[in-house]
């Protein structure tokens, strides 16, 4: 602290000194009486105070006398100097310096220095000043003004910071201080204080309580003192005097009463004087802002304490350490478990406290667990972590009662599997928590369609399978799914029948479905009584998916039909009609079917007829005029048939059917004698149709029709012109080469039914099985890999007239299009199938790899368009239904509709384990973010959070949508502690660390 130069040196004044000789003064020693008067006079003006009037007297005294009398032209010229340094003319210092020029050998030298020294000391030039001090000697001053010379000079070495120098001077004068005395114990105890000697400048600023120019300063150095001592009572009470106003020391004075009061625990007075500094000064410290937030914790009035003491985190050291910890607690009292984990984190990763630390540290995992928040570490791991860190801890035992319950809740199931195997003494709740683990490991897995690697974790958690009965059983169904997936049947049908049979098995909810599988696995290996039996079994359990069900009824309603039991599959098609309409179309054609062969063909056409009229867009409606213009037939009524043998080939031009319905125009126009309309259908057969088997039967007909007309030559005439496939001669070694290399082809022999195909395309490139041996080829290349090849020939497939290898070969090029990045080749084959498929499952295909193609071309539109049409699916599976509903939503944000992708991506972002439900929560935070509506996308990410998922790029994303968040709220405080935890706890190697970088801030 600094005593004001002004309140040091104001009453400081200069006293005239006596003549010397003065006594003497006659004619003899000054010349004349009249020069010692003028002096006189002179000096009367000087004593009286009237500088300017002096210095003009003792000037005008020098110009005439000096050469009279040189002592009292020296003494004339010393009080000119001074008397116009005194009434501050602007030439004072010239006439000072002059003098110590002119009369450097007088005896008024040393007094005229301290005079120049002075007048720079009131000036605040204490360099100058102490120049000058320290040539004037005290000895050889004046008697008055030495005290002053010596004050002065210790004053000014004080002031530049050389104490001991100021203290020897203060020495000189002890006994004599005088008017200095109260400035000097000032000086004597401000210099103890500053040098850490409290008690004495305690006790010296004690003394100079009384002085009324210092004890105001006093007061306020003792104020300090005490609190640095930490006797905050008497601190207080000197300090409270002195509070009032808002001057610097004002303000000084009530920061030591609030903080004594804090100090001492007395923290409704503490919070009073906290208020009144707030009145005083808006620029609060770190150490106010934690000093109020604390006072206002101890108080209760956590939301205001929460204020302060976020601002007072802003260095890397103890004081925020503290604050991040009770900043946690005050968000427990507010009932916020998400802000105080966070703020337990933050107080955790500071060494300063090591009680703090390991205290934040438990709470921050606690809290992770009661709010399922560890979404880059798992939680389990991280308790392991703790007893590591602090095995002495008394809060061990309960970290482990906490790793137990973790083991059951855990949905990091990787990182939870990871850990639990590193403990090395597991228990039982280890071990049943370990085949949970595993399981829903899993499940994760094959929600992400990796069968095979699901399929490890099964069989992981079989290994620890007597432990919970009832996940055994599950993981033994799933594990039949992964294979039934992967294409091996047998595989999951051995799964399937272990699992029905295994202890709990009809506890869980896959029991039903179980039967169901195994329905269809028994029929589509044609094993029509077993899939009979496992169907019935199926339909008799509570089933709920109405779909399925009447699914199950058609199936079985199909094995009674192969084994011509049709009444019975009747029976069973009239109760799939009766549970959904989803499969009305199929069972009302199958049961059409049935009726014909039970003779019942009216009852036939009618039901075809109401299968036309309700399914007007059915896929099966080819069938069904196709099956009703045969049941005409056999009622005899053969105008009816050819109009509804006609609908098919005329309405359904590219379907399988169309080649038959003409086949049988045909034939019924031959058996009518209208020989040259069956001749004309015969032959569009042969023409439109080369190679099927009815361009064959055509042939024979046509044969028929020639004989008819005892016109054989025309019709040998007739096969010349088609190629070899219609020569009769030919007709034998085409079929034995065809059927050699087709029976490798199905004994799986690849290599050697791809040259047995190849030698019989190249005799017979138009044979009557060059579709099929380019289909079975295309195959063999497909299965080795070569996909241009495969291509090709899958392409000559297609470019040939429908036949029974069309629509795979469409899927296959199409598939292989797509693969080849040829999406706009890709798209046409798949419409194309989408338009001719007559199996639903191609159809489903088709219109899959639209969307795709689409997605693939940024045909945003279209993509949706498409994708709808794949969610209205009711066959789809789960996972085409998730990339359905993902990539509409992804094409509608890109067409800047996130109102319509809204309810897409909420349903998808239900099921975080997904990579599609990952991205659709972020992506749906995202777009309430940038609609404006903050606090739902505040929600969103914390729903995020608390569901968790595998796919943690998605979640590191969000996370730093949430410090974008809380900085658009205004709390870059939250923000930056969320930036800093996924820093310190998101390890994979993208662009998120570089999104941190961007938006953090380093204090």
């Amino acid at each position: 602290m600094t005593f004001y130069k002004s309140q040091i040196i104001n009453s400081v004044t200069l006293v005239a000194a006596a003549l010397v000789a003065i006594n003497t003064f006659s004619q003899e020693t000054i010349g004349s009486r009249g020069a010692a008067e003028e002096f006189n006079r002179a000096m009367q003006l000087y004593d009286a105070g009237l500088m300017g009037a002096a210095r003009t007297a003792m000037g005008n005294f020098s110009d005439r006398w000096t050469q009279t009398d040189a002592t009292l032209g020296t003494e004339s010229r010393f009080y000119e100097a001074v008397a116009a340094k005194k009434a501050q003319h602007a030439d004072a210092v010239s006439l000072m310096k002059a003098f110590l020029v002119e009369r450097a050998f007088s005896g008024r030298r040393h007094d005229m220095l301290y005079h120049l020294g002075d007048f720079y000391l009131l000036r605040g030039n204490e360099g100058e000043a102490l120049k000058h001090f320290a040539e004037a000697r005290p000895e050889w001053t004046s008697e008055d003004i030495r005290p002053d010379l010596i004050f002065k000079t210790g004053y000014c070495y004080f002031v530049r910071g050389r104490h001991k120098l100021a203290l020897a001077m203060f020495d000189r004068m002890k006994g004599n201080e005088g008017k200095y005395q109260g400035a000097i114990g000032y000086y004597r105890a401000h210099v103890d204080y500053e040098e850490g000697n409290l008690n004495d400048a305690v006790e010296s600023f004690m003394k100079l309580e009384k002085d009324p120019s210092f004890s105001s300063i006093a007061s306020y150095y003792i104020a300090h003192i005490f609190y640095i001592q930490g006797h905050y009572l008497e601190a207080a009470r000197y300090a409270e005097p002195l509070s009032k106003g808002n001057d610097t020391k004002a303000i000084d004075m009530t920061r030591i009463v609030a903080d004594s009061h804090f100090m001492l625990g007395e923290w409704t007075k503490a919070d009073a004087a906290y208020g009144r500094l707030q009145t005083q000064t808006r620029k609060l410290g770190r150490a106010d802002n934690y000093h109020i937030g604390m006072t206002k914790y101890k108080l209760g009035q956590h939301a205001d304490a929460v204020s302060f003491l976020s601002l007072a985190t802003k260095e890397n050291d103890e004081l925020t350490q503290n604050a991040h910890y009770h900043l946690a607690d005050c968000h427990l009292q507010l009932g916020d478990k998400r802000r105080a984990r966070q703020a337990f984190e933050s107080a955790a990763r500071y060494d300063f406290d090591k009680a703090i630390k390991e205290e934040a540290h438990f709470n921050k995992l606690k809290l992770a667990y009661e709010l399922n928040f560890a979404p880059f570490n798992d939680i389990i791991s991280q308790f392991v972590d703790f007893t590591e860190k602090y095995p002495q801890s008394e809060k061990v035992d309960e970290a482990y009662d906490y790793m137990a319950k973790a083991f059951v809740t855990n949905k990091n199931y990787r990182q939870a599997l990871q850990t639990m195997e590193k403990i090395k003494h597991k228990n039982l709740s280890i071990y049943t928590a370990m085949q949970r683990i595993a399981f829903y490991r899993a499940l994760e897995l094959y929600t992400d369609t990796k069968f095979a690697e699901a399929t490890e974790f099964f069989d992981y958690s079989l290994r620890y399978g007597d432990y919970d009965r009832s996940l055994k059983a599950r993981a033994i169904y799933w594990l039949g799914e992964c294979q039934y997936r992967q294409g091996n049947v047998e595989a999951a049908r051995e799964q399937y029948l272990k699992f029905v049979g295994t202890y709990g098995a009809s506890e869980v909810d896959e029991f039903t479905t179980a039967h169901y599988n195994l329905g269809y696995t028994y029929f589509n290996d044609r094993k029509y009584a077993e899939a009979q039996n496992w169907l019935i079994r199926y339909t008799s359990l509570n089933v709920r998916d109405k779909r399925l069900l009447a699914d199950a009824f058609n199936r079985l309603g199909d094995c009674l039909y192969v084994q011509r039991n049709f009444n019975p599959a009747v029976e069973y098609y009239d109760r799939a009609l009766q549970t959904s309409a989803a499969v009305g179309d199929y069972a009302m054609l199958q049961k059409g079917i049935c009726l014909g062969f039970v003779k019942d063909q009216r009852a036939k056409i009618d039901q075809l007829k109401e299968l036309i009229a309700k399914y007007p867009n059915s896929m099966y409606s080819a069938n069904a005029y196709y099956e009703t213009a045969r049941a005409h037939v056999a009622l005899d009524e053969i105008t009816e048939a050819i109009y509804n043998f006609k609908v098919v080939k005329e309405r359904y031009p590219k379907g399988s059917h169309a080649s038959k319905a003409m086949l049988q125009l045909g034939l019924l126009y031959y058996n009518a004698g209208e020989y040259d309309n069956s001749m004309a259908f015969y032959k569009r057969v042969v023409n439109e149709y080369p190679g099927t088997p009815e361009a064959a039967d055509a042939l024979a007909g046509l044969r028929n029709v020639y004989m008819e007309a005892s016109d054989f030559d025309g019709y040998m005439a007739y096969t010349r012109t088609l190629g070899s496939f219609a020569r009769v001669e030919l007709h034998e070694q085409d079929s034995l080469m065809f059927v050699a290399a087709q029976r490798l082809y199905f004994r799986g022999e690849t290599a050697q039914a791809k040259a047995a195909l190849q030698r019989y395309l190249t005799d017979f490139a138009d044979g009557r099985f060059a579709i099929g041996a380019n289909y079975f080829l295309a195959d063999c290349h497909y299965n080795e890999g070569n996909e241009a090849d495969a291509l090709a020939s899958y392409r000559f497939v297609t470019e040939q007239p429908r036949s029974l290898y069309t629509e795979d070969a469409l899927l296959r090029s199409g598939e292989l299009m797509y693969h080849a990045d040829d999406f706009a080749g890709a798209i046409v084959a798949f419409q194309r199938l989408e338009e001719e498929a007559e199996v639903q499952t191609n159809k489903t295909e088709a219109i899959i790899g639209q969307m795709r193609c689409m997605e693939k071309l940024g045909d945003t539109e279209k993509c949706v368009s498409t994708a709808d049409k794949v969610i209205a699916m009711p066959e789809a599976t789960p996972e085409i239904l998730r990339e359905a509903k993902y990539l509409k939503a992804k094409s509608l944000l890109g067409l800047d509709r996130f109102a319509e992708a809204q309810p897409t991506l909420s349903e998808l972002a239900a099921n975080t384990k997904s990579a599609e439900g990952s991205e659709a929560k972020y992506l749906l935070a995202q777009g309430l973010m940038d609609g404006g509506n903050i606090d739902k996308a505040e929600a969103e990410v914390f729903d995020y959070i608390d569901k968790g998922t595998p796919h943690q790029y998605w979640l590191a994303r969000s996370f730093v949508l949430l410090s974008d968040i809380y900085v658009a709220k205004g709390d870059t405080f939250q923000a930056q502690q969320y930036l800093q935890s996924l820093r310190d706890s998101y390890t994979a190697d993208d662009d998120i660390a570089q999104m941190i970088n961007q938006r953090i801030i380093n204090e």
